[in-house]
């Protein structure tokens, strides 16, 4: 046999190697795959980053809503005498701000009754829910808590259900403010500026204490007694 025929015979056998176009093109493709690979894998993590954040904002939205369902529940109908014949309740309501008395703040690491306050005010990227809480018998503005509910809303609309001093029936007020009596509901409705994914779901809350049971009118003091 030729010595020609003795190299092809090795070229042709069990142990011949790979050419170098042979390896080039199986470089490639390896390249090829990991680039489609880590793309994927980018993509992935992208996915999964927003179907957090947006879970995110959703149970922020909820946690929200129960805070303030809570709030209006527990608000107390203090009554507060200022002549023989005249008094109302600490709660004043209008379309976009919200004060009363309620045990709410102890999501808020407080105890007993608390002034709470609601207002939409300036924040760094827009308008801001504002919660403003302070102990129901402090002095001092030093004890007073804000904080931050909803940050970058577009606006904020509550509304009151009930029957005022002059309403012959029950119907919906914008401001409810000097009754002698809660409103039989609160209507809170807030938008989100446009493209923000965050929804608000209808949110009526029902106060669920109807009269100031601690109130014996004094006409000494004209005011409750105790107080």
């Amino acid at each position: 046999m030729s010595r020609v025929s003795c190299a092809e015979a090795r070229e042709d056998g069990p142990d011949a190697g790979f050419t170098l176009i042979e390896l080039l093109v199986a470089i490639g493709l390896l390249s090829l795959l990991s680039v489609i690979l880590l793309g994927s894998l980018h993509f992935g993590l992208k996915a999964w980053e927003r179907g957090t954040v947006h879970a995110d904002r959703v149970d922020h939205v909820a946690l929200v809503q129960s805070f303030l369902r809570r709030a209006i529940e527990d608000a107390y109908p203090l009554f507060t005498v200022h002549a023989a014949t005249q008094g109302w309740v600490e709660f004043e309501g209008t379309a976009n701000s919200l004060r009363l008395l309620s045990s709410a703040a102890h999501a808020l690491r407080s105890g007993g009754r608390s002034r709470l306050s609601l207002a939409v005010v300036q924040g760094r990227q827009g308008m801001d829910l504002l919660v403003t809480t302070g102990p129901e018998l402090a002095r001092d503005e030093g004890v007073v808590t804000k904080k931050v509910l909803l940050a970058n809303i577009r606006s904020i609309k509550l509304s009151y259900f009930g029957r005022g001093r002059t309403d012959r029936g029950p119907a919906w007020h914008e401001v409810w403010s000097g009754e002698t009596r809660l409103p039989q509901l609160v209507r809170i409705q807030v938008s989100f500026p446009e493209g923000d994914d965050r929804v608000w779901p209808a949110l009526a809350v029902a106060p669920r204490i109807g009269a100031d049971v601690g109130c014996v009118y004094d006409p000494l003091s004209k005011q409750c007694r105790g107080r």
